[in-house]
């Protein structure tokens, strides 16, 4: 990667190129080949992982997966009970995959596909990913992983909705979800040096760029574009600590969608930007921000799986970090900066997919005077109802108000709370809109808004 840059816009990696021509080539199966697809999709999970594959034999329908599911206790309807929507792709599974499916039909709970691709897509797009039902389900079935088979299917048939397919071609095209061009990041970056210059006196550097600088870090493009608190914050504890950081202008935004469309390809070719970026540097961390799908990405599936080889970075997320340093001591908090009750939404992605539950709570502690618990709260947390991507999905505004946000709308009042924390852009998206529409006297913000108030300098 180069530092040209063409109308504003980073120079584009030949394979996000290779990615965007692919995605735009994609028409969508209709007539007599749409059944016959759906059908040798579902076929492959015989030979996919072990794991898909058990959840087409294991499910009880016990019903405990709709008892904890937001969308159904938002509003229960068939296809938004988790079981009968797996069911979309299981009872196809069953009928060309397994013995019992093949001699007995109906009976083994095998079903040919009805060929209504409307209902298969809508029922997919509705369910937030969260994994809630994991939690609770005694076979430990995630939902979530056939959901995004569901979606992969549907991304493969060009069914993906076409909001989704926008973003996850701005971002590779761009760079970032949000389509923004170098200057606005250069002055975006200005802007947020101004402010912090004004809370505390100080000039405290937004450096970018920076070869050979020991942290990249990479914050979801909402906190730096739209909600700046939470990279100020951040700005302000490397600041005090004299920490060697710096952004990316062409790499600033750690959303990733094609973990939200079941497109790998997608997912990868996005990914690889960043990792590009890191090797650019030469910096010995690579600290994603407040955004818990980015940070899944990067740590539990990239990484993971070793699709750039062997890495000479650590991942890591700047949670886990600024809690570090205040178990330590390098930072202290005035709590009188932020006096109103606060309460903390914990991600799905964080809470239940990346294990950070106690991180962002030690720091809430340590900056607020009045901090208070959701309930349930940390693996067991109700989503915000914008999972999976659906915060992004205007179209279906009214169901997100309604229907998957009810939950945590409940437990949001119930706190009787001034101040949400909500580290991820979509989670921000979501609970704004939640507030708004409801009218609830509640700000959304994230956990390192309320450093930028009250640490030490």
């Amino acid at each position: 990667m180069g530092d040209k840059v063409v109308n504003n816009k980073p120079t584009m990696t030949d394979q996000a190129k290779s990615q965007i021509d692919k995605n735009n080539s994609k028409a969508k199966v209709e007539g007599n080949g749409l059944k016959q697809a759906v059908v040798n999709a579902c076929k492959t999970i015989d030979n996919g992982p072990r794991v898909l594959k058990l959840y087409m034999e294991m499910c009880a329908k016990c019903g405990t997966c709709a008892d904890q599911c937001p969308v159904y206790q938002g509003e229960p309807t068939d296809l938004r009970n988790p079981v009968i929507r797996s069911n979309l792709i299981r009872s196809v599974f069953k009928k060309y995959s397994t013995p019992s499916g093949k001699l007995f039909g109906p009976l083994a709970g095998a079903e040919d596909f009805d060929g209504d691709m409307k209902k298969f897509v809508d029922a997919f797009y509705e369910c937030t990913g969260c994994r809630r039902c994991a939690t609770f389900c005694p076979m430990s079935i995630d939902n979530s992983v056939i959901t995004r088979k569901g979606r992969t299917i549907a991304d493969n048939l060009g069914y993906t909705p076409d909001r989704l397919m926008k973003v996850i071609n701005i971002s590779l095209e761009t760079g970032n979800t949000d389509g923004a061009n170098i200057v606005a990041f250069q002055q975006s970056v200005e802007f947020l040096e101004e402010e912090i210059k004004d809370s505390c006196g100080l000039d405290v550097k937004i450096p970018y760029d920076v070869v050979g600088a020991d942290v990249f870090f990479v914050p979801p493009s909402g906190d730096l574009l739209v909600n700046p608190e939470a990279v100020m914050g951040i700005a302000k504890i490397f600041h005090k600590l004299g920490v060697s950081w710096t952004l990316s202008s062409k790499a600033f935004d750690g959303a990733n969608y094609g973990l939200f469309t079941g497109d790998d390809a997608s997912m990868k070719a996005d990914n690889k930007l960043y990792v590009d970026e890191a090797h650019r540097f030469g910096s010995k961390m690579l600290m994603m921000g407040e955004c818990g799908h980015a940070h899944r990405i990067m740590k539990f599936i990239m990484e993971k799986a070793g699709w750039w080889g062997e890495l000479p970075f650590e991942i890591t997320n700047v949670l886990q970090y600024t809690a570090e340093m205040v178990t330590d001591g390098a930072i202290t908090f005035d709590k009188s900066k932020n006096p109103d009750p606060v309460t903390y939404h914990d991600p799905c992605n964080f809470g239940r997919s990346c294990g950070i539950v106690e991180e962002p709570r030690i720091i809430m502690k340590a900056a607020c005077a009045d901090f208070r618990e959701m309930t349930p709260n940390r693996e067991q947390n109700w989503c915000c109802g914008g999972g999976g991507g659906l915060s992004a999905m205007d179209d279906i505004y009214e169901f997100r108000m309604n229907v998957s946000g009810k939950m945590k709308l409940q437990q949001i009042d119930a706190t009787g709370a001034k101040f949400c924390a909500a580290p991820c852009s979509n989670c921000k998206r979501q609970l704004m809109q939640l507030m708004e529409y409801h009218k609830r006297d509640v700000v959304i913000g994230g956990v390192h808004d309320m450093v930028f108030n009250a640490i030490k300098m």
